[in-house]
C-alpha cells in the first residue's frame, strides 16, 4: 500500500492489538465462521481461483472477510460505549485493504486497486503552466483555465503468487493520471496531460517489529512513467523503486526511494532516442515519504518528495478523505511543489482539489 504509492503509496497490511480487558469481552469476542458459511465462500471462490491457490489460503481469505464484517457490526454496537471499550475494539488500520487483496489473489480474473482511484471535478491553480505549449508553438492550450478536472485510475493484476515459498507475489500494475481542461471552452475542453505508469511489482508481506512499528510490506518495482507525447512535449523516465510500509495503531507510513535508469543525451531538441528530461531528479527528487492517520472514519495523509539538495526542490501534498456513502468518500487535496504531472515536473505549482475517492488508502 502507494500512491502512496502512491504510494506510489501502497498500503496493504493488518495490525495486531493487545487482548481486550475482561470488561469488554462481550464486544471483543471473535465469532468463528460456521462450516456452512465457510463452504459457501469456498464454493464461490474455487471456480476462478488460480491453480497455485491452496485450500488453506482460500479458507484464510474467507475467515478474514468474515472477521472484517463482524468487526464492522461490533463497531456500530459500541459507538456510544466508554472510550476504553471502543479502543479495545478498533478495527486494525489496514485490515480491510489486506482482506481485499487476499481474496482478489484467489481470482485470476480480478483487477485489484493499486494506488488511490479518484475523480476531482475541481482542481484549481492560480498560475497554470503554459510554457511547454508556447515553446511547442501549440495554439491550443496556449491559454489554460485555472480550474480543471483531475482523475486517476490505478489497478494491478496478479501474475504469479508465492514465488519464494509462501511469499513473494508478482504483479503488473498500471496507473493513469489525467488533467482535463473541461472548463476550457476556448480550446474545446482538451486533455492537456495524461501520464501513464506501467510497472512490474514484486511484493513481500512481513511482520517485523522495529521501534514499536510493524513492517508489513516490502516491494521492489521496475517502473516506466511517460506522458505518451512526442517531440518537445515528450516526458518520460524509468526507475527501479523500493517501497517499505510500516504501521503502528492508527498511523502508517511508507518510504519509497528510487534509482533512475540513465538514458543517453539528446542529439537535438525532441530527439525520440534521447533523454526528454535529464534534470527531472533535480525537481522530482529521489525518494517519497507517505504518511496516513485514521481518526474514526476520516483519513489524513501527507506526502513529502525531495532530493535532499541545498536548493530544496520537491513537493508536499496534504489530504483529507471522509465518508459520503457506504461506497464513496470525498477528498480534499492540497499540493505545493514540483512534479504534479510530468509536463509540469520543473514548475513550482500550488493546487487545491476537491472530489470523490473510489478506492482509498485502506
Amino acid at each position: 500500500m502507494r500512491h502512496i504509492w502512491p504510494f506510489s503509496l501502497v498500503f496493504l497490511a493488518a495490525t495486531t492489538h493487545a487482548q481486550a480487558p475482561e470488561a469488554t469481552k462481550e464486544f471483543t469476542s471473535e465469532p468463528t465462521l460456521t462450516a456452512e458459511a465457510m463452504n459457501t465462500c469456498l464454493q464461490a471462490s474455487v471456480v476462478s481461483a488460480a491453480e497455485t491457490m491452496t485450500i488453506r489460503q482460500l479458507k484464510e481469505a474467507c475467515q478474514m472477510l468474515h472477521d472484517q464484517q463482524k468487526s464492522e457490526e461490533q463497531q456500530a454496537k459500541i459507538k456510544d460505549a466508554p472510550p476504553e471499550v471502543a479502543q479495545a475494539r478498533e478495527t486494525p488500520l489496514l485490515k480491510k485493504r489486506m482482506t481485499m487483496e487476499a481474496l482478489n489473489r484467489s481470482n485470476r480474473f480480478m483487477l485489484t486497486p493499486h494506488k488511490r482511484n479518484y475523480f476531482f471535478p475541481v482542481s484549481y491553480t492560480r498560475h497554470p503552466n503554459t510554457v511547454p505549449y508556447r515553446n511547442n508553438n501549440s495554439e491550443s492550450l496556449s491559454t489554460l483555465s485555472k480550474t480543471e478536472a483531475e482523475f486517476q485510475l490505478s489497478i494491478k493484476i496478479l501474475i504469479h503468487e508465492d514465488l519464494f515459498g509462501d511469499n513473494g507475489h508478482l504483479y503488473l500494475g498500471y496507473t493513469n493520471h489525467s488533467l482535463w481542461q473541461v472548463y476550457n471552452d476556448t480550446d474545446s475542453a482538451p486533455f492537456r496531460e495524461t501520464d501513464h505508469q506501467p510497472e512490474f511489482i514484486l511484493s513481500f508481506t512481513n511482520d517485523w517489529e522495529i521501534l514499536g512499528f510493524q513492517n508489513r510490506l516490502n516491494e521492489f518495482s521496475l517502473t516506466h512513467q511517460s506522458n505518451g507525447l512526442g517531440g518537445q512535449l515528450s516526458r518520460s523516465w524509468n526507475r527501479i523503486m523500493f517501497n517499505t510500509v510500516f504501521e503502528r495503531g492508527n498511523f502508517a507510513f511508507a518510504l519509497n526511494p528510487w534509482y533512475r535508469i540513465p538514458e543517453k543525451e539528446q542529439r537535438f531538441p525532441g530527439d525520440p532516442h534521447g533523454d526528454d528530461n535529464p534534470d527531472i531528479e533535480h525537481y522530482m527528487g529521489n525518494f517519497e515519504l507517505n504518511t496516513a492517520y485514521q481518526h474514526k472514519e476520516n483519513i489524513f495523509n501527507a506526502m513529502w518528495r525531495n532530493n535532499l539538495e541545498s536548493d530544496n526542490k520537491g513537493a508536499v501534498e496534504l489530504g483529507w478523505s471522509f465518508p459520503l456513502s457506504s461506497n464513496l468518500r470525498g477528498q480534499f487535496k492540497y499540493f505545493k511543489g514540483y512534479g504534479h504531472s510530468l509536463i509540469d515536473y520543473n514548475t513550482d505549482m500550488e493546487i487545491f482539489a476537491l472530489g470523490i475517492v473510489f478506492t482509498d488508502l485502506f
